[in-house]
């Protein structure tokens, strides 16, 4: 399982009644994704300072201990030794690396950057946080993603975000032969003569397709969520660092309303959804969206959008999501799962916590669902 480092209560500034000292206080968590487990073991982590550029560690290492839900921390400065804004970050690992997200290695434990915060400004951070991973991709930049802080579970990122990319990460890589491989490698191929177009639902602070976006040149993204999710989206749009040729647009997009014009004139290629399935009253509109966005093909392997879905199963009533998809004229075409670190594997050594990944096709009247 992946454990996230939240900030409770986000750094701030308070002034030492002793010398030119003064003391970064904030309050930690580290629980799952949906903030409904706590790690339940002890572990040291890192604190780090980053005063531009220039990284000062704690000397005292904040301990979590097995049991507890919070855990307060402290890091004195003297005043002189810093000239500028302060970030302050909690990890599991030396301040040089960012997370791992990769088939073969990824991180337990996910970083927290808070924002900047100020001796002689704002003293307390805002309240968002900031996720770095190394995307193990040649030529690309380090993925760089805000998020909300506290304990709501909206707009942050779930672990079925991390197993998709991770995922794309392999379809994009050199060995995948397009010509002997699945239709989603075809369009993912970077050989291409045209843009891919993608669009997201549901995309939360929009992880998946920025990483897509960033990993893949030439890809064309639109991130689609409710209203309140458009701010952390532009902020995170704004901060890519996007392949060549590659671009990010966001769009509100409620799938209990009508498809907007933006949405319904275009014709997508590829369809990224990501943990939209947990709950099972929102699974007909959501399939309703996805049969008005995706057209009906006789030949799904030639030339129709392939629907990418990532779940990471939380409760029997998720099922029916299939038997939606069924009554809307999707196939099945292919499924991967990917491991998530679990210290809890079975007698065979094989991850008892996984995301599942789903690729479908919508076929017309007269059409065949084979496997890719």
């Amino acid at each position: 399982m992946v454990f996230y480092i939240r900030f409770l209560k986000v750094p701030r500034i308070f002034p030492s009644s002793v010398g030119a000292d003064f003391t970064v206080k904030a309050t930690i968590t580290l629980t799952s994704d949906l903030g409904d487990e706590f790690l339940a073991q002890d572990v040291g982590l890192f604190a780090h300072l980053d005063c531009n550029g220039v990284i000062r560690s704690s000397p005292h290492r904040p301990k979590w201990h097995a049991g507890i839900r919070a855990l307060p921390f402290e890091f004195r400065v003297n005043k002189n030794d810093v000239a500028g804004p302060l970030r302050l970050c909690i990890s599991g690992h030396r301040p040089t690396a960012a997370d791992q997200v990769s088939t073969t290695r990824m991180s337990e434990l996910v970083s927290a950057w808070s924002g900047f915060f100020d001796v002689s400004g704002s003293r307390e951070a805002p309240r968002k946080i900031e996720r770095r991973f190394d995307l193990n991709v040649s030529g690309c930049a380090e993925l760089s993603i805000w998020e909300e802080t506290g304990e709501s579970i909206a707009r942050h990122i779930w672990d079925a975000s991390l197993g998709l990319i991770a995922h794309l990460r392999v379809l994009l890589s050199p060995g995948s032969n397009p010509a002997l491989s699945s239709r989603l490698r075809q369009l993912l191929h970077p050989e291409r003569s045209t843009p891919l177009r993608v669009l997201e639902l549901g995309a939360g602070c929009g992880i998946v397709g920025l990483a897509l976006a960033q990993m893949r040149p030439d890809t064309h993204v639109l991130l689609t969520d409710l209203p309140e999710a458009m701010d952390v989206l532009a902020l995170n749009t704004a901060a890519a660092r996007l392949a060549d040729g590659s671009c990010v647009e966001q769009l509100s997009l409620d799938w209990d309303a009508e498809l907007p014009k933006a949405v319904g004139e275009r014709r997508f290629e590829l369809v990224l959804v990501s943990d939209c399935t947990y709950n099972a009253d929102s699974l007909p509109a959501l399939v309703k969206t996805l049969g008005a966005v995706v057209r009906e093909e006789r030949e799904v392997e030639e030339k129709g959008a392939v629907v990418l879905v990532a779940m990471k199963v939380r409760h029997e009533s998720e099922s029916v999501f299939f038997e939606l998809m069924a009554g809307a004229g999707f196939a099945l075409l292919e499924q991967w799962s990917v491991s998530l670190p679990d210290r809890s594997r079975n007698a065979l050594g094989r991850s008892l916590d996984v995301v599942e990944i789903y690729a479908f096709g919508r076929l017309g009247r007269g059409g065949e669902g084979e496997g890719f």
